[in-house]
């Protein structure tokens, strides 16, 4: 799709019904390219459905909380961890004290 400066800023207008080489495009053309574009946005819908699946993202939210406290070698970064727990036992506390 072209901007066209005679539409208003922002809006397309549809590409016109000829192709690259500038002879009219047959309907089996215009069905084939239609077909592509679906094709392509069905990819970015299944892309999409995919990253914001509740598994994947409670995964990637793990990982993320890992890599926190172990660093690149695997092991466990000390004063991360200990800061992390307190943070824990703070929220436990309130918790069970609120739930009192």
């Amino acid at each position: 799709m072209t901007s066209n400066p005679s539409t208003a800023p922002g809006s397309f207008e549809a590409r016109p019904p000829t192709g690259p080489n500038g002879r009219d495009r047959t309907p089996a053309e215009i069905e084939a390219d239609i077909e592509q574009t679906r094709l392509r946005l069905a990819g970015t819908v299944d892309a999409i459905a995919e990253r914001v699946k509740p598994a994947n993202v409670a995964r990637r939210g793990a990982e993320s909380a890992k890599a926190q406290v172990v660093d690149e070698r695997g092991q466990v970064r000390t004063g991360r961890a200990a800061a992390l727990a307190a943070a824990v036992a703070v929220v436990g506390l309130l918790i069970w004290r609120r739930g009192r």
